[in-house]
């Protein structure tokens, strides 16, 4: 029996937008390792501690929460492990499903094994831990209740320097560490996103357009040295201070789910680091800003809480090892040695241009939008004058502060003031250009072993390989639409699930768009992968996705299809006979002005797609794959029909017009089955559809050769312009003869 197989079937993988990893493997001794609590507001509010134990995350609901007081010993429930994905989980689950409410990342960290493996421990009924949290430090307890028919447990501070029978550590500390929202405000994330952005125009904020967002995510020059827009004038010559942390400057950037953290060289460069830093990343995705950049500093704490580039640059050459190792690895580098992204001054909101607002101002969006500490924290306000500023810092042995005047603009009027301690050389964290550039891009196929196909012994890391060698030809049709994954983690034999919705914890780098399902089907939002880059196609296969469904459509406007899509269904039928109607659906298209593109469908059927051009809505696309469906039906009405009953069917095949529309997918070009032969939906030229072709001899081994051999047979399809409104009249007119 699997670790996660109680998980697994507690959810339904087409539905909850939780994470369904792997069974973990080879894992054992757990000496260490990650925990994560969640608060979590479902069917009543409790807290789960999960603590990483052989792979996986055992948890335990806490109805009271944690307490600081060794004298409260609060009831624990054990419940199903969890995949270690989930330590990256803050979302509302959907309702009507397992769990369903907001569930916020209450506290995060790392945790050590005081008396043994922890597998050992737990078996025992004793589980004594140290936490290194935000929130949770010292030794705890976890007892399990000797008389109980449940698996129920007392969690427990033990008496320490962090031990307190005051404070109220669940009143004091409500907000999520990732988002710095609170459960109640989690469901709200929206609203608050688009207040944030009223509050950014209100302050005046210069509109951007599209080219300068885009500078100011991934820019050329540095934003962070460039000199300011003129400023509103001056009221007082008081000022803000900030101190000078020990860290690495960044400019930290959102667009999406698509992350940049840029530290700059003294020429000028940026050196992409965002891979190094995956808790940042995951902490900038939470909060209720998808679109923001951020003047910050990116800082590790030593024991005693100061900052320490040491520490900072020990993590670095960690991370750098770990990330060819894994996500887990990575996750357990950057939850022994956290991080901190200091926030000192906010450069864009949505899309405005906040550089020319007053300091103050922008200060105070920071502080409403980064409310708590944690993961990305708002600079803390140094109050007084500046003597007294200084004196602070020194005897917290900060070295410097910097000086921004009373309604200034960015950078205007900057002075980097000694505190009078010495001054020390500044050393940059050697990430190693290189290095973080290979590592932005970086995929370690995990588990590439595992066999996928039983029958012919194709691996994970074959079918890999294969979206490596096609990545050329593959991704022209794949550029800008939302892919929906089906995952199978175990292969073709093992349980597939449908996720509409990306996980959490991607590379920094994979960009994402939010589209919306059908009003037939609820009209719920989704949040698809946008496969741009051969990268971001290999990270899709690693998660044992094997079919790719793409939309006929492109951001940014999904309101717009750019094809439509015959299937000639022959489950009931035969394939000669869709080779019929596919040459008869030619010869029309020919009649009034249209082409098509024939491909198999990887299974047992045929595709045949049909460019529209630029600027045709789907009323249009789906009028028109209904008249072509209903015109081959009325001639060959022997062999097709277009009844939906699959009953009433009988033995011809079904054309269906049906996978046309803003959420409905078809399986991409050159996307691979989860059948028995591993087929490959391919396409095809038109003297390919003949009465012998065998869809079978298009496999993940052959198809890279055809391709080498034969190139693309629909490449010209992205190209295509037909003049769509004499077609319509053409085909009506078609329609009237018959």
């Amino acid at each position: 029996m699997g670790k996660l197989d109680e998980y697994r079937q507690k959810r339904r993988e087409d539905a909850t937008n939780e994470p369904f990893g792997e069974e973990p493997s080879g894992t054992s001794g757990s000496e260490a390792g990650t925990f994560v609590v969640h608060l979590h507001d479902a069917s009543h509010r409790h807290w789960d501690v999960r603590l990483e134990i052989e792979g996986v995350l055992a948890s335990f609901a806490v109805p009271r929460g944690p307490s600081l007081d060794p004298e409260a010993k609060h009831l624990a429930m054990r419940t199903e492990d969890h995949p270690a994905e989930y330590l990256d989980f803050e979302d509302v689950v959907p309702p009507g499903q397992y769990g369903a409410g907001p569930m916020i990342v209450w506290d995060r960290g790392w945790v050590e094994y005081l008396e043994g493996p922890a597998e050992e421990e737990i078996a025992r009924g004793k589980l004594h831990v140290r936490l290194h949290g935000h929130k949770l430090r010292g030794a705890w307890a976890l007892v399990r209740l000797k008389k109980s028919s449940r698996d129920e447990w007392l969690f427990f501070k033990k008496a320490d320097e962090h031990a307190s029978a005051t404070r109220d550590l669940v009143a004091e500390l409500p907000r999520s560490v990732l988002s710095g929202l609170t459960v109640d405000e989690l469901e709200a994330r929206d609203a608050i996103a688009e207040q944030l952005v009223t509050r950014a125009r209100e302050m005046g904020g210069r509109a951007l357009g599209p080219s300068e967002e885009r500078e100011l995510v991934r820019p050329t020059t540095n934003p962070l040295a460039a000199p300011a827009p003129k400023a509103k004038p001056r009221t007082s010559s008081a000022a803000t201070y900030d101190a000078e942390l020990d860290g690495v400057r960044v400019l930290a950037a959102r667009d999406g789910d698509a992350i940049a953290l840029l530290a700059f060289q003294a020429n000028g460069t940026a050196e992409p680091i965002e891979a190094f830093y995956p808790d940042v990343v995951r902490a900038l995705r939470a909060l209720p800003a998808p679109r923001v950049t951020f003047d910050a500093s990116l800082v590790a704490f030593d024991g005693s809480g100061q900052p320490s580039l040491p520490r900072l640059a020990d993590r670095a050459g960690r991370m750098r090892r770990a990330l060819e190792e894994g996500t887990l690895a990575a996750a357990r580098v950057a939850s022994a040695t956290p991080v901190a992204l200091v926030v000192t001054d906010l450069v864009r909101m949505g899309d405005r241009d906040l550089r020319a607002c007053r300091i103050e101002e922008r200060r105070a969006l920071v502080e409403t939008l980064l409310p708590a500490p944690g993961v990305v924290r708002a600079a803390p306000v140094l109050a007084g004058d500046l003597e007294t500023v200084r004196a602070s810092c020194a005897a917290l042995g900060v070295a410097a502060v910097v000086g921004k005047p009373a309604g200034s603009a960015y950078g205007e009027g900057w002075v980097l003031h000694p505190t009078g301690l010495s001054m020390r050389p500044r050393a940059a964290i050697d990430h190693g250009a290189e290095d973080a550039r290979g590592a932005l891009r970086r995929v370690t196929v995990t588990n590439a072993a595992k066999v996928f196909w039983p029958d012919e012994k194709i691996t994970k890391g074959e079918l890999c390989d294969y979206y490596g060698a096609v990545a050329e030809t593959l991704l022209p049709y794949l550029e800008a639409r939302p892919i929906i994954l089906v995952r199978y983690p175990d292969g073709i034999a093992g349980k597939s699930f449908f996720q509409w919705n990306v996980p959490a914890g991607m590379p920094p780098w994979v960009r994402t768009l939010e589209f919306s399902a059908d009003p037939s089907e609820g009209g719920a939002k989704r949040r698809g992968f946008l496969v741009d880059d051969a990268s971001t196609l290999l990270y899709v296969a690693n998660l044992g996705n094997i079919p790719i469904h793409v939309l006929g459509c492109r951001a940014p406007d999904l309101a717009k299809a750019d094809w439509f899509t015959l299937d000639f269904d022959v489950k009931q039928s035969e394939l000669r006979h869709a080779v019929t109607l596919a040459r008869t659906l030619r010869a029309v298209l020919g009649e009034v002005g249209l082409v098509g593109y024939p491909k198999t469908s990887g299974q047992s059927g045929l595709h045949v797609l049909c460019p529209l051009g630029a600027g045709h809505g789907w009323d249009t696309a789906r009028a028109l794959a209904e008249l072509l469906g209903r015109l081959l039906v009325e001639r060959h009405p022997d062999i097709a029909t277009m009844e939906r009953v699959v009953g009433k069917r009988g033995a011809r095949v079904y054309v269906d017009t049906g996978q046309t529309g803003p959420s409905r997918a078809i399986v991409s070009p050159y996307s691979v089955r989860a059948v028995p032969g591993a087929t490959v939906s391919t396409p095809l030229g038109w003297d390919e559809v003949a009465p012998d072709l065998d869809p079978r001899a298009y496999t993940l081994r052959t198809v890279p050769d055809r391709l080498a051999a034969r190139g693309d047979p629909m490449a010209p399809l992205l190209r295509e312009a037909p003049d769509v409104v004499s077609a319509v009249s053409r085909l009506a007119a078609l329609l009237g003869r018959a």
